[in-house]
């Protein structure tokens, strides 16, 4: 048994290289490997057949999680989809939200909603490929097939309006650049744009309408649908404005007369006068009123001179100051006035004569004379002339005189040259100034209503020089005894 023993063991530990125990192990694998390769091929023809079902499955159906215009087409035929489409559509309501105290509902009926679910059903299933059925599993298709729904547009627009124009009553709008005046600086400067809370009622139309093709319900509104300001203080035109404005002020303006500066007017008056319009665009408006109120001006253009009677032109003078501030020169702006009168010429040499009382018996006018050559006061008058009561003519003597006497409440009695024991005339005045023999003087006459001109032709005085009342009285204040009084033809 040993020797038995040990010639096996001799063996085993002495083996050949083509030992059979190495053959036996490679027929092994091998079998092992072709079992495997066969189970591989099992494998694969099984999901091939199970990819090919599925495809044959999702050409007529949904894949899961699949949606269309919102709705959940899970495993749906299109049949199937299109109801529900449909049934979507016949109770559609939209909700338009997002603003504080913003909460609108429109409904499909209101604005004519229709919609062609058969249409969308089939749309959105030649839109996928059953091919992609297994990719779908992991990435669903959300789909919106916006062709199907129809609207009236008008009434969208309408219900929209209507609701977001009361919506706009309680809201803050927004508010648009424009210019205000610094005073301390001196210069108009854009002041800020700003939003408010109101909505523009186009672009939740927009967003309104969106979500309506779509079946969407729910619509909130942001920050994008708020109005906004049109003009920022960016703006050119604006800007263009106020430069022209402050180019104004720049310069103050003299408002002259006769070569005098009556007014000026600074930069904070004139930046009174201007506007700036929703156009951005720079009116300049008030300058009437402000003419029509100075006092200095109303003073230099109603006023009286040797020669005329000027009466203050507003709109001319207003036409003047806005040509100047226009022209932005610093130029000065003229009072502007119109003659109203063109009173008889001055007597050659009477500004050299000193002060006296000229009295011109051809024009029938009286210019009184301050020493320094400027006329004081001046009138029309009526000097002798023809006498329609006797039918004579009566002359006022020429020479040079002087004022006798100032006295008031005084009755004229004419001479009885008639012979009938009454003196030709009695007559009342209030103011008399006789200058030859108290016969002869100036003084009211209340009972004439003219003066001037050929009057005294055909209805003369006495000889005396007639004046209207408040004429007279100007007169009796200013001429004292002893003046001179310079009577000519």
């Amino acid at each position: 048994m040993t020797t038995s023993t040990e010639s096996q063991g001799t063996s085993t530990d002495a083996p050949s290289p083509m030992a059979p125990a190495q053959v036996v192990e490679s027929t092994t694998n091998d079998k092992k490997g072709k079992k495997g390769g066969k189970l591989r091929w099992a494998i694969l023809g099984v999901l091939a057949a199970a990819y090919v079902a599925g495809a044959a499955y999702f050409s007529s159906h949904f894949t899961p999680g699949t949606t269309v215009d919102g709705v959940d087409a899970s495993l749906m035929t299109v049949q199937q989809l299109a109801d529900a489409i449909q049934q979507r559509a016949a109770a559609y309501e939209q909700h338009i939200t997002g603003a504080e105290g913003l909460d609108v509902t429109i409904r499909g009926t209101d604005v004519a909603l229709t919609c062609d679910g058969q249409k969308a059903a089939q749309e959105a299933l030649d839109r996928t490929s059953a091919a992609l059925w297994l990719p779908y599993l992991i990435s669903p298709k959300h789909m919106l097939i916006d062709a199907n729904v129809t609207v009236n547009d008008e009434a969208l627009a309408n219900a929209v309006g209507s609701a977001i124009g009361t919506f706009n009553e309680t809201a803050t709008p927004p508010t648009n650049a424009t210019a205000a005046y610094n005073a301390e600086k001196g210069v108009f400067e854009p002041t800020q744009e700003s939003v408010g809370t109101a909505l523009d009622a186009a672009k939740v139309l927009e967003l309104s309408t969106v979500a309506m093709h779509e079946l969407r319900q729910d619509v909130t509104v942001g920050e994008e649908q708020l109005a906004q300001p049109a003009v920022t203080n960016t703006n050119e035109t604006l800007l263009a404005s106020i430069d022209r404005a402050n180019n104004i002020l720049a310069h103050d303006i003299n408002v002259v007369c006769d070569d005098q500066t009556i007014a000026t007017i600074d930069r904070n008056t004139m930046a009174g006068w201007m506007k700036f319009t929703p156009e951005n665009q720079l009116e300049i408006s008030g300058i009437y009123s402000w003419v029509e109120n100075n006092e200095a001006i109303v003073n230099a253009g109603n006023a009286t001179d040797d020669e005329h009677v000027w009466e203050l032109d507003t709109q001319g003078t207003c036409d003047d100051i806005h040509r100047v501030m226009e022209q932005d020169l610093g130029d000065s702006a003229k009072v502007i006035r119109e003659a109203i009168e063109t009173k008889p010429p001055v007597t050659p040499g009477a500004k050299e004569r000193g002060r006296h009382i000229d009295i011109n018996i051809t024009t029938q006018f009286v210019r009184f004379y301050d020493s320094d050559g400027k006329v004081i006061w001046d009138s029309y008058c009526v000097t002798g002339g023809y006498d329609p009561q006797y039918g004579e003519m009566h002359s006022t003597p020429t020479g040079t005189f002087a004022i006798q006497a100032k006295q008031t409440n005084t009755k004229l009695i004419g001479a009885d040259r008639n012979g009938d024991n009454e003196p030709d005339y009695e007559s009342f005045v209030y103011f008399w100034m006789p200058f030859l023999n108290y016969d002869y003087g100036l003084h009211d006459a209340t009972w004439r209503s003219d003066f001037g001109g050929e009057i005294r032709t055909w209805y003369g005085s006495h000889g005396c020089v007639n004046l209207p009342y408040e004429k007279a009285a100007e007169l009796f204040e200013l001429v004292n005894v002893g003046d001179t009084v310079y009577v000519h033809e």
